[in-house]
């Protein structure tokens, strides 16, 4: 049986014999109180009587008003009824009321006699008895004492029958209360004693085992037996027990695994009391110590962390002290954590070690400190990581010179070491067809070159003269003032170090340089600033190509901000669409029939209005916009030609020049195949006219895009032949539908035989490729008519149209008229630029 159900069992019993030795208890007091009433009653009964007897005799003797008589006798039969309750079990109560009856007969009968015999009577008593009574009186009088003596003696056995009675039943009473109260306390007995049977063998069991636990016995198991509260504790011990013992195992497996992994750590690792004092340490510091001549095993156990470091001296002895005190402010409390990054050289090694101490607090912050953790982590690869990356930040990695960084850097320690001097010259040095050195001889070979130029620099330059080289081609040099040589002919000196040719593997390589230069004046200002402006001078030098140094000036600046501004000017128009095209007819010169024409772009800027190519192309070009801008061209030349095929004029070629730039994505043709299917437009009604200058980045990639758009089906035209690097092997390797004349040869036809004799030339080249030949700027009837003879059938310019607008060029095409529509002088026009 379970222990809870035995014991609400128990005391469930207990309950109930509590409660009914309450109400036997109850009872008794009941009975004994009902007991003591009846006594109390004889008592009164017995108090009565003798009164009673007293009142006859007082009545003989004195002769009393009739009410008296009469409350006597009322007296007489309250007796009598209560002498009738006892006189069924007593028989001395009915002598009792017997003998008041003859007291209560004499005394009536006394009453009624006469008065007579009352004087009579007074009169005997006055003269022969002590009370002066009658004779008769006195015999009366006898007779009721008398029944007087026995009325009281039948009350006395009466009293005494009933209180031996009485006593007999409290008896009774007494021994039954007695009796359950034995049988209440034997039940609780009973029921306690089952209950410390139950609970005390598997109790002591329970502590005779939990105490050999604490002893640190882990073998200890409790036998279960029954079904009880006791079993299933003995039953949860004994896992708890097995749980402890896996725990055990776990924990020691863990603690194993934790020390294996905190000796395997590279850091080396110390365990430190609230004192500092070294309480453990890891393998890694053992090693350490090993290592390092350390007699001691454990190196340091034993030893105060803190004395060690404030006793440190030598060349890390600040270091130490500042670990000594940032260790006490761990201890203390007064910060949670601490590092420090210090070298720890040797004289074969350079060493640098990151400590690091975090300290341990115990789970409750009333228990206070508990000590620290004090790691030492070697940062050697990491801190000469980073001096490498420093040095990769500042220097250049091919030819150890310093970069734009390091020059920076360079400068600004030189001002500070020898102040500004406004003589000093900073120069920007390019190196110039770099690109067809390593197209030429490889990249190897040009890397070589740079070296060498580099070495150069380095060697014949004075020790202050500053050498940088910032990016693939270039050199920046800080050239000093040395108080004999002007600003020219140091430059001069620096050309002729780098005109020198270069001997690499046999290969004699020829070099050219051209820079920008700038005076550091009286104007203080920082190597940012003087980078700028060497780097403007430098793009005006590659502008004007007729001198190998241009001084910066602030000229330069302002053209260049206008470059700036108008480059964001060019890239609000493509959103915008600022742009227009407007079309210069291509004629047949026999017949002056339109049979083509080109699209030229125009810019309406919002503030300067009309801008012509010229004025924003070569931004375009420099900024990387021509291409968007080509792109742009493209497109809204194909929706015009759509339209005008849409209104049903007559179908016409439609030119569209192609930048290089355009061809460096490599997917051009997939924007030209693009733009003809988003207008519907024949592929033989668009010409691309391409420069000969697409030419100087010639590759297969190039090839093959040119190949894609002849497979499109669209004309391609070599625009400018004879003016850069035309070739008859490209002529070869790239097929064109058409050629155009530069307009410089054509101008002068009649004036220079040689440029006639250029035209004809190639006229004869294209007739051998089976393109055609068209001639730019034809501007009067004589060249016209030269052109004719020479075999040169189309042409375009001022003499037949100037560029027109497409509402203009569209009523062209509407009238279709012949050109020129006016008989034209033999004075050129003003052309203006197309």
């Amino acid at each position: 049986m379970k222990l809870l159900r035995l014991s609400v069992i128990s005391i469930t019993t207990c309950v109930i014999g509590l409660v009914a030795l309450v109400l036997v208890g109850l009872h008794s007091m009941g009975e004994m109180q009902e007991k003591q009433a009846e006594i109390k009653t004889l008592m009164d009964l017995h108090h009565r009587i003798g009164e009673f007897s007293v009142a006859s005799d007082a009545l003989l003797v004195n002769h009393a008003e009739p009410p008296l008589v009469e409350s006597y006798r009322e007296e007489a039969a309250s007796l009598k009824q209560t002498l009738t309750a006892l006189a069924e079990d007593h028989p001395g109560a009915r002598r009792a009321i017997h003998h008041i009856d003859f007291l209560v007969g004499t005394i009536s009968a006394v009453y009624s006699q006469s008065a007579r015999i009352r004087e009579e009577s007074d009169t005997r008593r006055q003269a022969d008895s002590p009370l002066l009574l009658p004779l008769s009186s006195q015999v009366i009088m006898n007779q009721v004492a008398g029944y007087g003596v026995e009325l009281d003696t039948a009350l006395r056995d009466v009293t005494s029958q009933r209180q031996t009675q009485i006593a007999r039943d409290a008896k009774w009473i007494a021994t039954g209360f007695a009796a359950a109260a034995a049988v209440f306390g034997l039940v609780c007995i009973v029921a306690f004693t089952l209950i410390y049977t139950r609970i005390n063998g598997p109790l002591r069991a329970l502590s005779r085992a939990t105490q050999r636990v604490e002893a640190g016995e882990h073998d200890v198991r409790i036998p279960v037996s029954g079904s009880d509260e006791f079993a299933d504790l003995a039953r949860t011990f004994n896992q708890m027990v097995d749980q402890q013992d896996t725990m055990v195992e776990t924990l020691s497996g863990a603690l194993a695994t934790r020390r294996a992994l905190i000796d395997s750590l590279p850091a080396h690792i110390a365990l430190l009391d609230d004192a500092g004092k070294i309480l453990d340490v890891n393998d890694q510091w053992r090693h350490y110590g090993k290592t390092n001549d350390q007699r001691d095993a454990t190196f340091g156990v034993g030893s105060n962390y803190l004395t060690v470091c404030r006793n440190a001296d030598g060349d890390c002895a600040a270091e130490a002290s500042e670990a000594a005190d940032g260790l006490q402010a761990v201890l203390e409390g007064d910060r949670d954590a601490f590092s420090l990054e210090y070298p720890c050289h040797s004289s074969d090694q350079l060493r640098w070690f990151r400590m690091m101490a975090t300290r341990l607090a115990s789970g409750s912050e009333a228990d206070g400190l508990m000590g620290a953790v004090v790691m030492h982590v070697d940062i050697t690869a990491r801190v000469l990581a980073e001096q490498e990356l420093k040095r990769h930040a500042y220097q250049d990695p091919l030819t150890g010179l310093a970069n734009r960084l390091g020059f920076t850097q360079a400068f600004s320690q030189h001002i500070e070491r020898h102040g500004w001097n406004p003589r000093d010259i900073m120069a920007l040095l390019d190196i110039r067809e770099m690109r067809n050195i390593n197209d030429a001889h490889g990249y190897d070979i040009g890397d070589r070159l740079l070296i060498e130029l580099a070495r150069r620099l380095e060697e014949r330059l004075s020790a202050n003269t500053l050498v940088g080289r910032i990016s693939g081609d270039q050199f920046i040099l800080l050239l000093p003032d040395d108080d004999l040589s002007p600003p020219r002919q140091r430059l001069d000196e620096l050309v002729q170090i780098v005109h020198q040719p270069v001997c690499i593997l046999e290969l004699v390589i020829e070099v050219a340089a051209r820079g920008g230069y700038t005076l550091l004046g009286e104007e203080a200002r920082s190597a940012e600033a003087l980078l700028h402006e060497v780097e403007i001078a430098l793009h005006e030098t590659r502008l004007r190509d007729n001198s190998p140094f241009y001084c910066y000036d602030r000229e330069m600046d302002r053209r260049a901000q206008q470059r700036i501004e108008l480059t964001r000017d060019l890239r609000r128009a493509l959103n915008n669409d600022e742009f227009e095209l407007h079309y210069q007819p291509k004629v047949d010169l026999a017949t002056g029939t339109v049979i083509g024409c080109e699209a030229l772009i125009r810019w309406m800027h919002p503030q300067h209005g009309m801008q012509m190519p010229g004025q924003f192309i070569p931004v375009a070009e420099q900024s990387r916009l021509i291409g968007p801008i080509g792109d742009w061209v493209l497109f809204q030349a194909c929706r015009h030609l759509r339209e005008w095929q849409e209104a049903g004029l007559d179908l016409v070629r439609v030119s569209v020049n192609v930048s290089v730039d355009q061809f460096h994505s490599g997917n051009f043709a997939r924007t030209v195949q693009e733009a003809l299917e988003t207008y519907a437009i024949d592929p033989a009604s668009l010409t691309l006219e391409i420069t000969e200058s697409v030419f100087s980045e010639e590759s297969a990639t190039l090839r093959q895009q040119i190949d894609d758009l002849h497979a499109l089906g669209v004309r391609l035209s070599l625009d400018d032949f004879g003016t850069g690097y035309s070739s008859l092997l490209y002529l070869q390797q790239y097929t064109f539908d058409e050629i155009k004349i530069d307009m410089g040869f054509v101008r002068q036809i009649l004036d220079d035989p040689f440029n006639r004799n250029i035209v004809s030339m190639i006229l004869g080249i294209s007739q051998v490729l089976g393109a055609d030949t068209v001639a730019e700027g034809v501007e009067t009837t004589a060249v016209r008519d030269a052109l004719l003879e020479l075999g040169c059938r189309i042409g375009q310019g001022y003499y037949y149209s100037m560029p027109l607008e497409v509402e203009d060029f569209r009523w062209l095409l509407e009238k279709r008229s012949r050109l020129p529509l006016a008989l034209p002088t033999d004075t050129p026009p003003t052309p203006g630029m197309s």
